[in-house]
């Protein structure tokens, strides 16, 4: 049944802040043997393993392959039946099924009202208003996978009891090796408002050329990067006339002279966004060779998302694109907090739960965006905005950006938080916030 409804998919904890001084001067392992340094153990990530042609059959894999993942994942939790069996025999009888979220509504009476898919058939779930379970429904999202336990009536419709989603597990904060990690994103390398002054005082802190009461820049390890590393050309209407730098080439060798800045003991992942020059479909490999060869070896590149080993911890780095369409339909989430939407990443156990909104997704035979175990940290961007929280054992950390406010994000009220660090303690997850720009 899951194909029937792809005919219309396919069309359509705070951190500690700490002031840099302002008076300094201006499951696909990838072997070891495909470029990466013997400290970064890259599990899972789409660079040279596209599958997708877009044809008909790719979306029935790719949907076949989350819901049956998120389904084990509900399974330890609800001994589901298939929706087909639910017949008049069963009419009063609480039962438990697990299914795709097709459509959702508000009935005149308020409840919502919910069809559900599972491979055998379809039904409408009934939350009814008032009560627990219809204040879970308030944040359901078409295409997530949920668990109900509800009422049949024997007639196509359960009456829920309990929402139940694949949520991570409680579970203790993971520890990793001694010394540090910064996590950036969005430096939007070509924009005519990337902070440029910021960097120079973030570029003489790392190199240990001034105050740094709390010795972090000698301790820092690793500097994880998730995505738009430069603007791009092209990305949107008028974008010309916010760049500095007209040619897409040029902007990655400028941000080659800002890495180069960065001192060759440490280790520097970088992971595209959709400004990067790499297909817009999620999953995005890692950015092509013609570019990576302009960095130096200390650099190393991955997909989007991606799932690696680094610094004795699981990272999960995804640029962050699907917050567009979590805060537009889930109630409460703003840009302002983009930790509370990584969140509801984790709860559903998918990095972009909604298919076909703003964001693309390639129909792979298999759904990279799925989060098949609990990560030490996810970071994420895109917003430009910092944020960071603890949720189930997971560090949540959105890293803002090196670009300043533009005219769009003026027209739009969002005030981006930029010139921020945050620095990540491997051994203990403690993040603090370093603050390199002025204003």
């Amino acid at each position: 049944m899951i194909e029937k409804a792809l005919r219309d998919k396919s069309a359509r904890q705070g951190a500690e802040s700490v002031a840099i001084s302002t008076d300094s001067p201006i499951p696909n392992k990838v072997c070891i043997d495909a470029g990466f340094p013997a400290d970064l153990d890259v599990l899972s990530d789409i660079t040279g393993k596209s599958t997708c042609v877009g044809e008909y059959a790719d979306f029935v894999k790719y949907f076949r392959d989350r819901y049956s993942k998120l389904r084990e994942m509900l399974s330890t939790r609800l001994n589901a039946r298939p929706i087909e069996s639910l017949g008049e025999n069963l009419t009063g009888r609480e039962i438990s099924i697990i299914g795709m979220v097709m459509e959702i509504r508000t009935s005149i009476k308020g409840n919502k009202v919910v069809q559900l898919e599972d491979p055998s058939g379809m039904i409408m779930v009934i939350f009814k208003k008032g009560t627990p379970p219809f204040e879970d429904a308030e944040s359901l999202v078409s295409d997530e996978v949920i668990g109900v336990k509800g009422t049949t009536d024997g007639n196509g419709r359960v009456f829920a009891n309990f929402l139940v989603r694949p949520d991570l597990q409680d579970r203790p904060l993971p520890t990793g090796e001694d010394g540090g990690a910064l996590l950036m994103s969005d430096l939007h390398v070509g924009s005519k408002y990337f902070l440029e002054e910021a960097w120079q005082r973030f570029a003489v802190w790392i190199n240990g050329e001034t105050d740094d009461p709390l010795n972090l820049a000698s301790r820092v390890k690793y500097i994880v990067i998730a995505g738009d590393l430069v603007d791009g050309v092209g990305v949107y209407p008028g974008q010309e006339g916010d760049l500095s730098i007209m040619d897409i080439r040029e902007q990655y060798e400028a941000a080659t002279e800002l890495l180069n800045d960065i001192p060759d003991r440490i280790q520097i992942v970088v992971s595209p966004g959709n400004h990067d020059a790499v297909r817009q479909a999620e999953p995005q490999p890692a950015l092509p060779e013609s570019v990576r060869m302009l960095f130096k070896k200390n650099v190393s590149f991955v997909g989007n998302p991606a799932w690696f080993k680094l610094g004795g911890i699981d990272w999960l780095v995804y640029h962050g694109r699907s917050m567009d369409d979590l805060v537009l339909k889930i109630p409460g989430l703003s840009y302002n907090e983009p930790e509370k939407a990584m969140v509801e990443m984790l709860k559903r156990r998918h990095l972009s739960p909604i298919y076909g909104n703003r964001v693309s997704i390639a129909p792979e035979e298999e759904d990279l965006l799925v989060i098949q175990r609990p990560p030490a940290v996810l970071h994420c961007g895109h917003v430009h905005t910092f944020g960071v929280t603890r949720y189930k054992g997971v560090t949540v950390v959105n890293s803002g950006t090196w670009q300043g406010q533009t005219d769009f994000q003026k027209k739009m009220n969002i005030q981006p938080t930029a010139g921020i660090v945050p620095y990540l303690d491997l051994k203990t997850m403690r993040v603090r916030k370093l603050i390199f720009n002025s204003t």
